[in-house]
This record gives structure tokens, sequence and C-alpha cells, in this order.
């Protein structure tokens, strides 16, 4: 065969592929929301041709004498509503993924719930097909089938159409080690969080200003699909002490471990373990992720040792399997397009119905989970992002650099349908994040690949501020206020996002006033962002109104949520802020006590709280006109259980103390319930010399005053009433107590003297003489007051 004959026939072959590859069923065209998201049966003609024999010349030439398929099957076993009935009866999932359907509608069964039928699977399996993975949602099944069994695969009755399995690509990105020691020693304010140096690309999203109002990712569920991770890594002890990593799974060897196994490359776990520290990471000073209290699900999708191709059916798997265990976020760094050989997706391709990945991202947001997905590094050129980036209802990312320029590999939209591509940015040139070198190694990384996870993070975030928003409204709510949203464009699309400013989108509200002392009136303002017909409050006490910008006054002291429900164009939309007022009424209080000179003294430290608290910091001072000091502290009757009391500050000299106390770091204990009652205990010993009736002040000290952490993000100094601690007057010479110097004194001192008798109950009551002595001197001087009309013992 002469090289012009083989240059053509190369050439033939690579148009047959990219026709196959380009191939979009007549009835996907038309569809963006699946047929399958449904209480009913559903049944898909059979197609007329369900492999034709360009699909069979290509799938050859790609993958040899056993090909990788999808087939898609015509129904699930059944035709009739009674069966689906009885089938869905049998489907359950977890609360946390009912919960969250919910907010699009679909807390119950649908026919995309519904499994494969195992029958179809079988007769499959029987012609020698080898079932590599299973999709509810697609009503289809993976396979690598020999190719002589293919036309027999194809003429199953309930065989539909057979396709490609498709293998996506991921770009090596570029690393630069940073060791521990480089990493910049950044100080900040007691009341930040340290992000170390990881700080530029939260700050230019506005991430640290959510965090300052408690927000976390805490109770949200961020899925994360890559290539594995270094899971003893210090940037996620945190998540593995508090349990907060969920699951994990490995798609490519179907086990339970995500980390690094004996076949895996030794570089396979490198970009998950970027991509899951810069969303999530959490070393204070060195590194914080948006989302650094949120729960997490590993899954390893991409195998890197097949020149980083993956198949498009692992991460089909893969998304199934988080909805199922209730993830609300997916972060996704992979890119499915054509390859050199022309096998894949081509341009026209990414029309958001064509490509398997796109059709269930976009199942996936209907289903309520918010998809982020890199645009892909192909740029500067127009239409060069891949699949799933052309998804309908998920967030495509591009990258800028720390300065919020365009990164020139960021790829570009739009899709073949015409839509804008990315719809939003972030750092993606020199990203900070942890390095799979050691567990305590740290990196920059440039791509698209980390500015998703910043992204993802940051929707993270708000979930965690809008639980009842759908993933097209916090969609909406970070493309709308982004940097570009008035002029969007296929290089940034709506532009870098502005976390801060999306928790003001939609419905929202702000008040004059935050917390204080009952009773108070308090003027609210809707300020939301649409355009709004009606408005319901809810002010937490019982009580509501409909007005747009009410006047509500709070009689009784405590911590009240406050909601707004508004009415908009996007339908009823409500903001929730949970203990937004509070009416505190807390007071602590140093209980004041005595004792004789020489004793010890213990302080009661008495509360009385409004609201729910997880942490006291308690610092005190004393006067010095009392001599005594400053024994110890303990637990009160209140706080008993607390498993944490450590002191903070310690100064003899000026007679300052303070102690930090708290239940639980992991949150085993329970917050100290409103109410009141004994905090904490003091003990003084009171100096033996010390006259009596004489007191010292016991108060919070200046600075800093006593602090109540509420277990709902709020800090703040209750009312404090001082105490006294002082010693007890006692007259000279009345040993026994009883107000009067008489014969039992005189008594009561021999006995003490000479037969062992108890000790005066302080100095002052026996030394007769003032000489600060117990001496036969004492004894002689009473004698001679009671038998030789002597003078009277002086007074204290």
């Amino acid at each position: 065969m002469n090289s012009a004959f083989r240059t053509l026939t190369s050439f033939l072959t690579l148009c047959i592929i990219a026709a196959v590859f380009s191939f979009v069923p007549a009835e996907a065209a038309s569809e963006r929301v699946s047929p399958y998201l449904v209480e009913e049966a559903v049944v898909i003609p059979r197609a007329e041709s369900p492999l034709s024999s360009a699909t069979r010349t290509a799938l050859i030439v790609r993958d040899g004498e056993v090909v990788k398929v999808w087939v898609y099957f015509t129904d699930k076993g059944f035709t009739d509503n009674d069966r689906f009935r009885e089938k869905a009866a049998s489907v359950s999932f977890t609360d946390r993924a009912m919960q969250r359907r919910a907010k699009v509608g679909l807390d119950h069964i649908v026919f995309a719930d519904l499994p494969v039928n195992n029958e179809y699977i079988n007769s499959i399996s029987s012609l020698g097909g080898k079932l590599r993975r299973e999709s509810r949602w697609l009503n289809a099944a993976s396979f690598e089938v020999p190719v002589e069994a293919l036309d027999a695969v194809q003429a199953l009755g309930f065989v539909t159409r057979v396709r490609p399995v498709v293998t996506g690509k991921h770009r090596p990105l570029e690393a630069q080690s940073v060791r521990p020691d480089d990493l910049p020693n950044q100080s900040l304010a007691a009341d930040v969080l340290n992000y170390g140096s990881s700080a530029n690309q939260l700050t230019m999203i506005n991430v640290d200003q959510a965090h300052q109002k408690g927000l976390s990712g805490a109770g949200v569920t961020l899925a994360i699909f890559d290539t594995g991770f270094r899971k003893s890594h210090q940037a996620f002890a945190s998540h593995y002490n508090d349990g907060r990593v969920l699951a994990e799974h490995d798609f490519i060897f179907d086990d339970g471990n995500t980390a690094n196994e004996g076949v895996d490359w030794s570089s396979q776990w490198n970009h998950g373990t970027y991509i899951w520290s810069t969303s999530g990471g959490h070393v204070e000073g060195t590194i914080y992720g948006p989302a650094y209290g949120a729960n997490f699900i590993l899954c390893k999708t991409e195998d890197v040792r097949s020149e980083t191709q993956v198949e498009e059916d692992n991460w089909v798997a893969a998304l199934e399997w988080v909805d199922s265990l209730g993830a609300d976020v997916v972060t996704s760094s992979l890119s499915y397009m054509s390859w050199d050989d022309g096998t894949g997706y081509s341009v026209s391709d990414l029309d958001g119905v064509t490509a398997v990945t796109s059709i269930v991202a976009s199942m996936a947001a209907s289903m309520g989970i918010v998809v982020c997905n890199s645009a892909a590094n192909d740029g500067p050129l127009p239409q060069t992002i891949g699949a799933p980036a052309d998804a309908f209802d998920i967030l495509t990312i591009g990258a800028v650099n720390s300065t919020n320029q365009l990164a020139s590999f960021s790829s570009r939209g739009p899709t073949a349908d015409g839509r804008i591509k990315p719809e939003v940015v972030a750092q993606g040139v020199s990203t900070f994040c942890a390095s799979s070198s050691s567990d305590a190694s740290y990196t920059t990384v440039s791509g698209t690949s980390l500015s998703t996870p910043l992204v993802a993070g940051a929707a993270c975030l708000l979930v965690q501020a809008k639980p009842d928003y759908s993933p097209e409204w916090i969609r909406l709510a970070l493309m709308e206020t982004a940097g570009n949203a008035t002029d969007p464009n296929n290089d940034i699309g709506w532009g870098l996002i502005d976390v801060n400013a999306a928790l003001t989108w939609g419905a929202h509200f702000y008040s004059d006033y935050v917390m204080g002392e009952a009773p108070a009136t308090v003027q609210f303002y809707d300020s939301s962002s649409l355009a709004t017909s009606t408005w319901v409050w809810s002010f937490g006490d019982g009580d509501s109104a409909s007005v747009q910008n009410p006047t509500h006054t709070f009689t009784e002291p405590g911590l009240y949520d406050v909601s707004l429900t508004i009415e908009s164009s996007l339908g009823s939309m409500t903001d929730v802020k949970p203990a937004y007022i509070a009416l505190l009424g807390d007071t602590v209080t140093f209980e004041t006590d005595s004792a004789y000179a020489g004793k010890q003294v213990v302080m009661s430290i008495n509360m009385v709280n409004s609201q729910p608290l997880e942490r006291l910091i308690v610092p005190f001072k004393f006067e010095d006109n009392l001599p005594m000091t400053f024994d110890s502290a303990e637990l009160g009757t209140r706080t008993a259980y607390f498993e944490h009391m450590q002191k903070v500050v310690s100064s003899p000299v000026s007679r300052r103390y303070a102690y930090d106390m708290w239940a639980d770091d992991g949150g085993g204990s329970p917050a100290l319930e409103a109410g009141s009652g004994e905090i904490m205990k003091l003990y003084f010993t009171l100096n033996p010399y010390a006259y009596g009736g004489i007191a010292n002040v016991v108060d919070s000290a200046l600075e800093p005053k006593v602090l109540a952490v509420s277990s709902k993000y709020m800090t703040y100094e209750p009312v404090i009433n001082t105490g006294t601690v002082s010693t007890r007057f006692v007259i000279r010479g009345d040993l026994t107590g009883d107000l009067i110097i008489d014969i039992s004194d005189l008594v009561y001192l021999v006995d003490y003297m000479f037969t062992f008798g108890p000790k005066p109950v302080c100095l002052q009551a026996g030394d007769i003489d003032d000489n600060l002595a117990y001496d036969i001197a004492d004894l002689i001087y009473l004698v001679d007051y009671f038998f030789n009309e002597g003078p009277p013992p002086p007074t204290p």
C-alpha cells in the first residue's frame, strides 16, 4: 500500500469516527430535561438502526476486537404505571438526599431512580459482554463487547441504541513546590481566620466576609470527582477528626479506598489532593478552602495511567452514587473532547444534550445538586470548552490570575447552541493548595481545575446560608452578582464571583438593630434584588407582618430567628437569618462571700443566659485592700460536664486571671442551655493576719470582659455584677464565737494550749495581747482581765 493511499484511508477513517461521535439522536436534540424525571413508566421507541455501520467501523478502529459501548434500553422491564409504583416502593434514598431533592420538587421516586432491568444486563452478558457500569438515569449500561457480538446485541428487542463510551482528557497542570518555611507569616486580627498563602484566592472573591458571618459550609456535602487523594495530609485532618468525610469510592478499581494503591502511578493522587485542599482544606495559618467546614464525599474517577484519558461511564456512576448519598455540590475538573485520533466529541456536539456527562450533569441540577465543572485549559480560541462544561444549569468555571486577568489557557465558549460559557471565573493561576508529596507539603498550581473548587466551595457557603435555594438560584446568585454581570461574554462569562454579594441575591433583608437588651423596637428593611409583589415576615416570637419594611417590638430576652418570604418572578423565595435578633438580659454575678482571716473563701460565679452557649471566657481581677491569694478555679454546677477548662491569663502581681471553658471540640457535648446558676467557682485564701471586716471587690477584668460564645455564631458581653471577698469581724478574746468575752473563752484557750483542744477560729480571736502569736502571754493577759481588773483585749 503506497503512502498516498494510506493517507487517504486514515483521513476517511477519521471522518467516519468524527461523524459517529457527533451523532445526536433526534429525540435528544429537542430535550433539555430528561424524560425520566417523572412518576410514571417511560418507554423509549427502539431506533431503526441501534448501531450504524459507521459507528461499528469507528469502534473497531478505536478499540480493536473488544469495544467499549453504551447500550440504551427501551424501558426498565415494564411498561405500565402499576408496575412503576410497585418498583418505586422498593427504592429508597437517604433523608439527606430527599431533603435536597425537595428543593426542586423531587422528594419522591421517579423513573430515573429505578434500577436498570437486570434481565437486560444478563442477556448482553450472555452474548459475551462484560458489564462496566449501569446508569439508572440514562436507562443504559456500558459494556466491553466482542466485535463479533455487536450485531446480536443491537438485535435485542429492548435495545434502543448503541453508542461508544467516550474518553476524556485531563491535561497536566503546572505546579511549583512551596516549602513550609516559604509560607508567609500573615498577621491578622484575633477574630479573623489566618488564611496563610491561600489568602488572595479567597479574599478576591470575598470568601473572608462570608466566613466572618459564620459560614463555613457546615452541614453541606461537597462531592469531589478526581484522581484520588492523599487522605493523610494535614489539610484534611480536621475533616476526619470531626467525622465529616462521609463516604469514598474508587470507580477505577471498584473499592472503598481513594488514596493511592499498589497499581497506581505515584502521581495518581496529585490532582485530587490539589482540588480537595483548594475547596475545603483547613490548616490555620497555612491554608483554608471556602468550605472548610463542609462534609465531603470522595470519588476517584480518573485513571492517570492511560495517558490522562478517562472514560465517561465512571463519571456518570459517581454522579448517580453521590446523588443517592445526598451530595449538595459537586466539583469536577474533567473535560471530554476530541483527541488527536478524532475520537471523542466534536465542537458541534457541545450543545448540552449530546455528551453523556453533559446530560447527567443537567439531570443532577434538576435533582437539586449544584454541579461545578472546569471549562478546560485549551484557550485562548473560542469554542474550546469540553463536556460536561456545555451542560445546562451547571456552573462552568474559567480561570483568572491573582489580579483578575484572564488566563490565556482558560477555555472559551460559546456552546454549539450559542449559550455563553463559562458562567464565572476565579483564581486559577498559581493557586495555593496542598501537595501530595508529603503530609505537610504545599504548592501552587495553574489551571481551570483550580478555579473550579474555589467556586464549588463558595457554592457550599451559599447552600448553607440559603438551604431552600435550588441549584438554579444558587447559580444565578453567583452569576448575577459577579464582576461582569452587566456585560457577560464567552471569555469570563459573568465574571469574578463575589460570595458576599451573592448572599444578598434574591430574597434579602436587614435591620437597624441586631443585639442589645430587651425590650427593643426594630426597624426591618426589604433589600431583595428581585421585583417583589408580596412580603411575609416572621419575627421568631410568634408575630408576623406583610408590609415591605415593618417595625416590630421584641419584649422578652431571647434569640430570635427572622425570615422574609417574597413572591418574585422566579417564585416564592425565603431569606432566613438564624439568631438574627439577640435580646440578652444576660448577667454574670460574682457572688459575695467571707471567711475568717487565714481561711479559704469559695466564691461562686453565677450566670443567667438567654441562649445556648458553647464557650465561656471568664477573666477576673480583685483589689488589694485585703491581703489574699488566688488558689484555683473549677467548673460550676451548670458547666460540670464541660470537657475543657484552661487558664489563659495568670498574673499574681496585677491580680488578674482568665479561664477559657468549652463543651467539646467535636460537638460531642451539648451547649450550655439557656438558664441560670453556677458556671464557675473561685478559691481564695485570706491572709491570717488580716483584720476582720476588710473586703476586696472581685470583678471581670477591664480587658477583656466576660465573653459568652453562642452556638449560633455570636459572641457578646453579659452585664457584670461585682462581688466581694471579706474577712469576718471577730472580737479579740471571744474564742467561742458567742460575741462576748467570758470565762468559757479562758477555758477554751487553756484547753488549746495544754490539752490539744481546737485551734481558735482565727489568729485575732486567740491573740489576746496582739503580738501576732499564740503564747502564754495571751493566757496571762486574759487571766489578768478576768481576775485582776486588767485592760480588755484590744479591738482587732
